[in-house]
């Protein structure tokens, strides 16, 4: 009875399927979407120093107030000597710049006791550890990555700020990342305003400072933080000092789509508001061909991917491509970036030939700006050898799955989430290839990595733990699998809570591995939970649900439940109807099950009807000669026969196993000789005896070429011996 049903197209759980998210993840951002591509990063081109307003108050600062001969003095020798630093600065001699800062500070201390509670201290060594955000690819991001000069007119705790900045941008460029964020936070404390009459007080270098606290929080994975304390601040500011129609608004507005953008999938709306209102002032003010319009539309390509619009996002991928190559030369980074955001877009889409020509344009750019081993190349050979996967060509793909997990170690070493997801990807690739041993040793391996080095709940720990739970499954180590779905089952309670959609997936799995495991008891009950919360989240209309329907169907069949498999099988038909259309296999399989029921009940015009429009479909879906053809005229054909209509029982088996001789190679003896059995019995009953003699014969013959007894075959009815009387002398038969 088992052997009757047929395989849906996703009964169990799939790691190769999990391969997209795993390069968003080795990309290093804290998105979590659904499934789709990360998008490299951005960098702005320019080193811009704040230039006052000429004639401005508001650059006067809080505070100020007349100086004496002596302080007036003193503060312009520290202007001046702030000034020959950014001369130094921006010749690339941070530690000397820094150096000249921080005496500029000193000097500007010892004359002013107003400020003699700002020193720079002794800032902490410098950070080499990973940090979320990587310079290299900065979205638009570091538009004040430059030092500020001084000015005459500047009061002191102005001039103070504008030194303070100065050296936290020195230390920053040398990677004292904790360092420079102090220096930014002491900036920010003198000139920020203390009262709402002081907000007309604001002097310029402000946004500058909240821009790289700013952007220090998102290099930390701080997103939220860096919206609401420093990115929006930076907005009203601007909006005060400059309007909404200015460079700087549309600098902060770029930066907040950034963050929406890495902040949630919710977010992308925001996002996109914030990048659609920044390209329009930056092609106002900047003209269409400008580098800041490439790097908005790079931006904006971004989030169009993150809803799956992969065709919309080229447009702004190529044209974001194009703008670059043509400012900053096909050797840049930037252009590199948008050309393996494009890259990845063809490669969502199918197109593997122009996918693997845009990834090949990032590496042979990175491998001259980068090291060898850095972990962009490892991430670009890793999208490589997936196409290289995906085409079958096998070896190419080991080869740079290889050579992409050593490139990744090397740059990041043996313990990193990123070389965790570069093992999880290779352990897909031999997962594919039923290479379940080395599978699963390289999710083992990735597994242990990710557990050292990140939270108990996150979400790649999940994934990797159900990935070796379907090794456990496929090895037919059912508790073995059961114990380790359960954790990811834990994790994700704990983590989403008890009613979301990836709860009811891993319950569905497991109901799966229970039924294979022939406890139909506890398949049923974790099938019924995982069909209550799908229906709970998706509504009673979705292919969740009917997916759940049918496994349930199958099972009730398998039982004699018939009653309720009849339910499951009917509903789950007409959710994928009214989704998939009539002409789609899911429609035609649950078809099929569905007339098996009725056959079981001994409705058998049903149950005709049923395999007639399945076989239909399958026609059309399938072609004529394929193995589901044949199992639904061999139901057909034993429809028919227990109407007692043996021409069309015996044109259905005809059919039947005309196809199964085709696919001999592929078809079970036992199937072949089952089908040739029925039809020697029709013979029989019809009398006919020389093709019933050949059909029993034939599947006499095949059963034993299969080490089979021929005693498997059935007689339906009497055979009888036939006199067979020979003329005299005629030799004999």
């Amino acid at each position: 009875t088992t052997s009757q049903h047929k395989t849906t197209t996703a009964t169990h759980y799939n790691p190769h399927k999990q391969k997209h998210r795993t390069m968003k993840r080795i990309m290093g951002t804290s998105r979590q979407s659904k499934s789709k591509t990360t998008a490299f990063k951005t960098r702005w081109p320019l080193n811009r120093s704040i230039k006052p307003v000429a004639g401005s108050q508001n650059n006067r600062g809080e505070g100020s107030h007349e100086l004496s001969p002596f302080k007036q003095a003193v503060l312009s020798n520290v202007i001046e000597l702030n000034n020959r630093a950014v001369s130094i600065y921006k010749k690339g001699d941070y530690g000397r710049a820094s150096h000249l800062f921080q005496e500029a500070s000193e000097r500007q201390r010892a004359a002013d006791g107003l400020i003699s509670r700002i020193g720079l201290g002794v800032s902490p060594p410098p950070t080499t550890s990973y940090m979320y955000q990587r310079g290299d690819f900065d979205e638009g991001m570091h538009a004040f990555s430059g030092a500020c000069r001084a000015h005459p007119y500047d009061p002191p705790n102005v001039v103070a700020a504008t030194i303070l900045f100065n050296n936290g941008q020195a230390l920053r460029r040398m990677d004292d990342y904790n360092g420079a964020a102090d220096c930014y936070e002491r900036a920010l404390d003198l000139v920020k305003p203390k009262t709402r009459r002081l907000l007309t007080l604001l002097p310029e270098i402000i946004v500058p400072i909240l821009h790289n606290l700013g952007q220090l929080c998102y290099r930390r994975g701080q997103v939220n933080e860096a919206i609401t304390k420093y990115y929006s601040m930076a907005l009203s500011v601007c909006r005060r000092l400059y309007g909404e129609d200015s460079l700087f608004f549309a600098t902060t507005l770029n930066s907040l789509g950034v963050l929406y953008y890495h902040l949630s999938s919710d977010a992308a709306d925001q996002a996109m508001e914030h990048f659609s209102v920044a390209l329009r002032i930056r092609r106002r003010l900047l003209g269409w061909d400008h580098p800041d319009v490439a790097t908005t539309l790079n931006n904006i390509g971004r989030i169009l991917v993150q809803r799956d619009e992969f065709d919309e996002a080229l447009l702004y991928y190529n044209e974001s491509l194009r703008l670059r190559q043509a400012k900053l030369g096909k050797n840049s980074l930037d252009y590199a970036a948008t050309a393996f955001n494009a890259g990845q877009c063809y490669h969502q889409k199918g197109d593997s030939e122009k996918a693997l020509k845009l990834y090949g344009e990032f590496l042979r750019v990175a491998k001259v700006k980068f090291s060898r081993n850095h972990r962009d190349v490892a991430l670009v050979l890793s999208g490589m050898a997936q196409i290289h996967q995906d085409r079958k060509e096998y070896e190419m793909a080991l080869e740079l799955y290889e050579e992409s997990l050593c490139v990744g170690k090397a740059a990041l070493g043996e313990h990193h989430p990123e070389v965790a997801m570069l093992l999880n990807r290779i352990g897909n690739f031999y997962f594919e290839r039923e290479d379940l041993n080395r599978a699963f040793d390289a999710y083992a391996a990735g597994l242990q990595i990710e557990r050292a080095v990140l939270d108990n709940h996150h979400p790649n720990i999940i994934v990797t733990l159900c990935n070796i739970g379907e090794i456990h499954r496929q090895r037919q180590e059912w508790d073995a699998a059961i114990s380790v779905y359960d954790e990811a089952l834990q994790l994700q309670k704990e983590k989403l809570g008890t009613r979301s959609a990836d709860v009811a997936s891993t319950l569905n799995a497991m109901g799966l591995i229970f039924d294979q495991k022939g406890d139909s008891s506890n398949a049923i009950k974790y099938l019924k939970e995982a069909l209550w919360i799908r229906r709970k989240c998706h509504g009673d209309k979705h292919q969740e649900v009917s997916a759940t329907l049918t496994y349930l169907g199958t099972i009730y069949y398998r039982r004699s439940m018939l009653s309720p498999a009849v339910s499951s099988f009917s509903e789950s038909l007409t959710i994928r109807r009214d989704i998939l259309g009539n002409n789609h296999r899911d429609v035609a399989f649950t078809l099929y099950n569905l007339g098996l029921c009725h056959q079981l009940q001994g409705d058998i015009d049903e149950a005709i009807d049923c395999f007639n429009e399945t076989l239909e479909i399958e026609k059309t879906v399938l072609g004529e000669d394929h193995r589901d053809v044949s199992m639904t005229l061999y139901k057909l054909g034993e429809a028919h026969k227990t109407k007692g209509d043996l021409e069309l029982a015996l044109e259905n088996f005809l059919a039947s196993i005309e196809i199964d001789r085709n696919l001999a190679d592929r078809c079970d003896p036992g199937t072949l000789a089952r089908t040739l059995n029925e039809i020697g019995n029709i013979y029989l009953e019809k009398g006919d005896v020389i093709p019933m003699m050949d059909a029993f014969n034939e599947a006499a013959r095949i059963l034993r070429n299969a080490g089979l007894s021929p005693s498997n075959l059935i007689v339906s009815g009497q055979l009888y011996a036939i006199d067979v009387s020979c003329p005299e002398a005629a030799p004999a038969a």
